[in-house]
């Protein structure tokens, strides 16, 4: 009876001291002990005290034995080896740039860029020096050389030496610098004194490994630096003892390294190759895909993933997790089969849609390294294709009530809170696949700008982009994939090869064919003839229709017959607006839904 007030539930200090003191006054000998002016209450401070540090202790220990919630990154790489997962290093910001070499004096055939040839190059983060990754030889009969595309990635190229020692049970070889890049490692082993020198592979798994294969594996240690394992003589080589190991690898800056746009070279290439030469450099793409290592976050989404996937891409879940593993600098990934394609159905691929980091679609050498990648992993019979994401735009129109005497905030500064709200909320929750725009949370965003702010009325368009090859007849469609308001649908203007200009619409002023039912402030509207009209702009007005294609309004797929477009008026495509029926916007298969920020319409009145 004595325990009965004993209480394993609150773990606090005060919860703690009130439950000794509770317990020590249900015993017989401390029923009329005064506890609060005694001795005995500095006595339960320090037990409290204590028993509330082991508790804690406990409770963080038992916490960091768990994927889920350990919070030190030893114990997250920890849970993430068991998975066989590497928490992906720095990764080198990577540009393209043309190099053209003008012989000034001396003669040769052959002109050679080295490897961690250096170029330099500035932007807000300061001044970063790219190298090249590997050798490059040039040609010519004349005296100018050059070569186009050719890659430079962000850092320089350092080396580290390692010697086997098998008197050291359990030798590690531990690279000392955090900021690695290990995509750019490249390990030597030299054995026998230098008489056999051997160039080393990594490797991901133990897969077709003899005893003989010269390969390394690389694991990260639990304080975030990188481990290089070799072959324990039964998969992978094994080094000879007092073998010289030479690891070669870049050390990058990260993110910081993107977004340069002008480079000028840094070493004279005339005086490498023994002549004098005039070096000039010409960007073709900006330094992009810099990123820096892993988070913890990342590691504990990703491990459990890449364990999924087990090195290969059966599921559209197994495609997108190694996408997202081997390549950092895409943001949002979206993987479907061909069989679920609405009106063209292809069996036998896969479609993958892709966005950068930067928010724009990935470019073309990326997409041929990433379909090259998973052309090793997926099933023979399964062809990847790589398409561009489809950007459905919504045009927000926001209304603010604002009650000023709660704020000594202008109207101009309400609404530049609401500008930057708007545009937080479309980087963090739009801008993916398979994801919704739901209005109520958005509304409530914005009503949480400031407690001045009494209502907000908002009001969305949608907003399609469609290109079509110029000056060649052909059809031309479009699909928002969420329901449309019959009678709101319309074009940007454009010139046919009449030279006569255009839009398209759905309404026709001439043909009485919308039905309104319901009550007056609660009504649908439907159209009873479902078409497209091609609506000639005149200088007096005359308005001509003609019936060139269909409209779904449930789906939102717009399909025009053939037509010769010889020009876009005010834009890069055939712009679609259409008002939607629904507040919750989808976004499915290559859809990605976010704000027409250039086009966004806030005002803020009084009340």
């Amino acid at each position: 009876m004595a325990n009965s007030s004993l209480s394993l539930v609150s773990l606090d200090f005060d919860s703690l001291k009130s439950n000794f003191k509770s317990y020590l006054k249900s015993q017989s000998v401390f029923r009329d002990y005064d506890f609060e002016g005694s001795n005995m209450n500095v006595l339960l401070d320090v037990l409290s005290y204590n028993s509330y540090l082991n508790a804690f202790y406990l409770n963080m220990a038992a916490s960091e034995g768990f994927l889920d919630s350990a919070q030190m990154l030893s114990s997250v790489v920890s849970h993430a080896k068991e998975l066989n997962y590497t928490p992906r290093s720095a990764r080198s910001a990577k540009g393209l740039i043309n190099v053209s070499i003008n012989i000034l004096s001396g003669t040769t055939s052959s002109m050679e860029i080295p490897k961690g040839t250096q170029f330099s190059g500035q932007n807000a983060n300061g001044g970063f020096v790219y190298t090249t990754s590997e050798a490059h030889v040039l040609t010519s009969t004349s005296s100018t050389f050059s070569i186009s595309n050719l890659p430079i990635y962000e850092g320089t190229y350092i080396n580290e030496t390692f010697v086997i020692d098998n008197s050291i049970e359990n030798q590690k070889f531990i690279i000392s610098n955090k900021n690695v890049d290990t995509t750019s490692m490249a390990i030597t082993v030299s054995e026998n004194d230098g008489l056999n020198i051997d160039d080393y592979n990594q490797v991901l798994n133990l897969y077709g490994l003899t005893n003989t294969s010269k390969v390394y594996f690389v694991q990260s240690t639990l304080d975030g630096y990188y481990e290089v394992v070799f072959g324990d003589g039964v998969f992978g080589y094994s080094p000879q003892n007092n073998a010289t190991v030479l690891v070669t690898y870049r050390i990058t800056n990260g993110v910081k390294g993107n977004g340069i746009t002008s480079f000028r070279p840094d070493r004279d290439l005339g005086l490498y190759n023994q002549v004098q030469a005039r070096v000039t450099v010409s960007t073709v793409a900006a330094s992009v895909n810099g990123d820096d290592a892993e988070t913890i976050e990342s590691i504990r989404f990703r491990a459990p993933r890449h364990y999924q996937t087990q090195d290969r891409a059966i599921t559209t879940n197994d495609y997108a997790n190694m996408i997202y593993e081997n390549y950092p600098e895409i943001k949002a990934v979206n993987v479907y089969g061909g069989e679920t394609l609405y009106g063209s159905i292809e069996y036998g691929k896969v479609f993958i849609s892709a966005v950068s980091t930067s928010g724009t679609n990935i470019t073309n050498s990326l997409k041929a390294d990433v379909v090259n990648y998973l052309s090793n992993k997926n099933s023979i019979a399964i062809t990847p294709v790589i398409i561009d994401p489809d950007y459905l735009y919504i045009v927000p129109t926001i209304k603010a009530t604002v009650d000023f005497n709660q704020t000594n905030m202008s109207p101009a500064d309400i609404t530049g809170l609401l500008n930057t709200a708007i545009i937080s909320y479309n980087s963090s929750t739009l801008q993916n696949f398979n994801m919704a725009f739901r209005y109520s949370k958005f509304t409530s965003v914005l009503n949480d700008v400031d407690s001045s702010i009494l209502s907000i009325q908002l009001s969305n368009l949608l907003k399609k982009i469609t290109t079509t090859t110029l000056n060649i007849n052909q059809p031309i469609s479009t699909v928002f994939n969420n329901t449309l308001v019959p009678g709101t649908i319309v074009s940007s203007q454009f010139l046919l090869n009449d030279a006569n200009i255009y839009v398209f619409t759905d309404y026709n002023p001439n043909k009485n064919t919308f039905v309104r039912t319901g009550s007056q402030t609660t009504y649908t509207v439907t159209n009873t003839n479902k078409v497209i009209y091609l609506k000639q702009i005149t200088a007096s007005n005359i308005q001509n229709y003609t019936e060139v294609g269909t409209i779904d309004y449930d789906t939102g797929v717009i399909e025009i017959k053939t037509l010769t477009v010889a020009d876009f008026l005010d834009s890069s495509g055939i712009v679609f607006y259409a008002s939607p029926l629904y507040e919750d916007l989808y976004a499915t298969k290559n859809d990605l839904i976010e704000f027409d920020l250039d086009n966004l319409t806030v005002s803020v009145v009084s009340v």
